[in-house]
């Protein structure tokens, strides 16, 4: 609890017009917009269209206790006493500081809320802030509602840390009309930030060691002062007009909608809005700019997408071996089309144009091994090119099996990430487990985790069966340096801090399978960085033990910091998986911060091609049936926000890209499941 001191720092001397209010505003119309089905994206700054009228200083931020509002520092006025002021804003000063006057001036109403003077120090009690200098006096601006403006002394050069927000029209008071000199202002309220200054003046003021004035909050007067009934400042920060990036804080914030997606999807990179050309036709364009008060600018514009225009696209194909197989698009377009089909198989690099293949069907007339993989077609109209969507050409029979899965993503300080997977028959499973860190900064991943640990806990335990810190360490470290060769996993240095180990896993259920988690972490919970989780199965084909699904759970963000499993299909036979990134419905099991709209992409490993994607899962009965087949949980909502899609998928070793809408990030949960026919 706090209890006042007998002691505070001489109370400021502070002897009203309204200040201009600056909201949102459209400035130059964005112009409509074309572009020809399959162009490139077009990228409009929205910073040469919106703005904040009037504003054309810094900005900073008040983040308070009743809400945030923006201020606008007025150099051409008091450009002393704005560097003053930024100075203490840069170094963080105001962070968790209290409004601690709030004075009438004769009449009934509050006429300044005044901070900057102190924060609660660590024995509880009142603490000065200590001053940088002080500012001479530059009164050049009255002191109107709305404005902000220097606390100082009877000095009028005495301005240091403290300030006010003026909440009704002191003009006359505070001029130099009435001593001579005047209290400098350096900042006006934006937008409709008084609101938040206003309800902190509503809050009941009391006497606290002889300030007669100062605000507490839900306080019963002769009580013990607590740390909750002060008005907090939390923090005073600069931020930009237009944000840079989706994880920016800024004084504009943009939203976009198309009114077509399959036309033109409309997203946002900070300021930028990135306009993506789909299948002919036109749409309207909605920007919507917001300042903190939840002002809004709109416009909208015309964009019209020509070309060639696909009605029909190739679809994925499963056969018996000697089967025939039909691929065909159906195009229009102004001119005459042309046709030009491509494959690509897993582990090619470069898809192979496919010689005679010109039409707007390829068919194969008996379909072999070689023939399994990704197959498009590049269609021509004039000097325009298309690619079709990927269709998927597997075969029926064979056998495979799950061999490598793995999974990267970033460890925040303290945190985890836990990857898991199932195991699948009787007996124990040798398999070789990685948690690898510092090894990734030999492929340039420059934020790699220094010296992670890892332990394995089956699922619905909590005691680890099998912990390691430093590979080198483990008892059987030669045979685990032979099994990972062997399997084709690079090759980790000797005396690294990465962890691994080659160990036998039990399948103790009655269910015949078992999950397992492997939580890695930092062995400094203090460091942070990128590790990449590992798991190889050494047996054949045809074991009678076998990996069945992985998943992995944590924070997915941008960059090197996406949270990305894969996967090896191993074999002769293709293998139908079901594939998920699960984000809103985690919060049905109590975690937070989730991503709330993701989408994934599904990419053969050392390719650039998306083979499958989906952006939400829309409750078709087939996902349901393969949730059900999988063991996987149900979403309750079929229209949930989560992604999943169920594909065949020929032998090779591919990648789960999630991604946020509009670069969001947050929690998810990555699951890859193989559906047992």
């Amino acid at each position: 609890m706090f209890r006042p001191p007998t002691k505070l720092l001489s109370v400021f001397l502070l002897a009203g017009g309204i200040a201009s209010a600056q909201t949102p505003v459209a400035t130059e119309t964005i112009s409509a917009q074309s572009a020809d089905a399959g162009d490139p994206v077009v990228e409009l700054a929205l910073s040469g269209h919106f703005t904040i009228e009037n504003v054309i200083g810094r900005i900073a931020r008040f983040d308070t206790v009743y809400g945030s509002l923006d201020v606008e520092m007025l150099s051409e006025f008091a450009p002393n006493h704005v560097t003053n002021f930024m100075g203490y804003v840069t170094r963080g000063d105001y962070a968790e500081t209290i409004i601690h006057r709030m004075a009438q001036f004769g009449g009934e109403d509050i006429a300044i809320v005044q901070g900057g003077g102190f924060e609660i120090g660590g024995t509880g009690t009142l603490t000065p802030l200590p001053p940088v200098g002080q500012v001479a006096l530059e009164y050049a601006y009255p002191n109107f509602r709305g404005t902000l403006a220097a606390a100082r002394t009877s000095n009028p050069n005495s301005a240091a840390a403290g300030w006010y927000f003026n909440t009704i029209d002191n003009s006359f008071t505070l001029g130099p009309a009435n001593d001579g000199f005047g209290y400098s202002v350096f900042g006006r309220v934006m937008g409709d930030g008084m609101t938040v200054v206003d309800a902190i003046a509503a809050v009941e003021r009391f006497v606290v060691s002889g300030l007669s004035d100062f605000p507490l909050r839900n306080y019963t007067p002769d009580s013990d002062i607590r740390e909750e009934n002060f008005v907090f400042v939390n923090q005073v920060r600069e931020v930009s007009m237009y944000p840079e990036n989706n994880e920016s804080v800024a004084a504009l914030t943009f939203s976009a909608t198309s009114s077509a997606p399959a036309v033109v999807s409309a997203t946002l990179n900070g300021s930028t809005l990135r306009l993506d050309p789909g299948n002919v036709g036109s749409a309207t364009i909605t920007v919507r700019a917001t300042d903190i008060s939840g002002s809004v600018a709109v416009q909208e514009f015309a964009f019209a997408v020509g070309g060639i225009e696909v009605t029909r696209q190739p679809s994925n194909v499963n056969v018996a071996a000697g089967g025939p197989v039909s691929l065909s698009i159906a195009a229009t377009a102004d001119a005459s089309l042309g046709y030009q089909w491509y494959r690509q198989r897993s582990g090619e690099t470069e898809p192979t144009a496919l010689a005679g293949a010109t039409g707007a069907t390829l068919a194969l007339a008996s379909a072999q091994a070689a023939d399994m993989g990704f197959y498009w077609v590049e269609v021509s109209a004039g000097e325009l090119l298309l690619n079709s969507d990927i269709a998927i050409v597997t075969l029926s029979g064979g056998s495979s099996r799950l061999a490598n899965l793995s999974t990267r993503g970033r460890i925040a300080a303290g945190g985890f990430l836990t990857p898991g997977f199932v195991v699948k028959g009787t007996g124990s499973k040798d398999l070789v487990i990685r948690a690898v860190g510092p090894r990734l900064l030999n492929f340039g991943v420059q934020s790699a985790l220094a010296d992670p640990q890892m332990v394995i806990i089956p699922a619905g335990g909590s005691a680890a069966v099998v912990t390691n810190d430093d590979w080198s360490d483990a008892v059987n470290a030669d045979q685990l340096l032979t099994a990972s060769a062997a399997l084709g996993a690079f090759a980790l240095e000797a005396g690294s801090k990465d962890a691994a180990v080659l160990t036998a896993l039990p399948l103790p259920t009655a269910a015949n399978s078992q999950g397992y988690t492997v939580r890695i972490q930092a062995t400094d919970t203090t460091a942070s960085g990128i590790a990449l989780a590992e798991v190889y199965d050494p047996d054949p084909i045809g074991s009678s033990i076998e990996l069945t699904n992985v998943s992995a759970l944590g924070f997915s963000g941008l960059g090197e910091n996406v949270l990305s499993p894969g996967f090896v299909i191993d074999g002769t036979g293709a293998k139908t998986m079901l594939i998920r990134v699960v984000g809103p419905s985690l919060t049905e099991f109590g975690v937070v911060d989730v991503m709330t709209d993701p989408r994934l992409s599904l990419i053969p490993a050392g390719q650039t091609i998306t083979i499958s994607s989906n952006d939400n899962w829309g409750g078709t009965t087939a996902l349901k049936a393969a949730f059900a087949t999988t063991g996987a949980f149900a979403f309750d909502e079929d229209s949930s926000l989560d992604a999943a899609v169920l594909v065949r998928l020929p032998p090779g070793a591919y990648t789960v890209k999630p991604e946020g809408l509009a670069d969001s990030t947050g929690t998810i949960l990555v699951e890859v499941y193989e559906v047992i026919e």
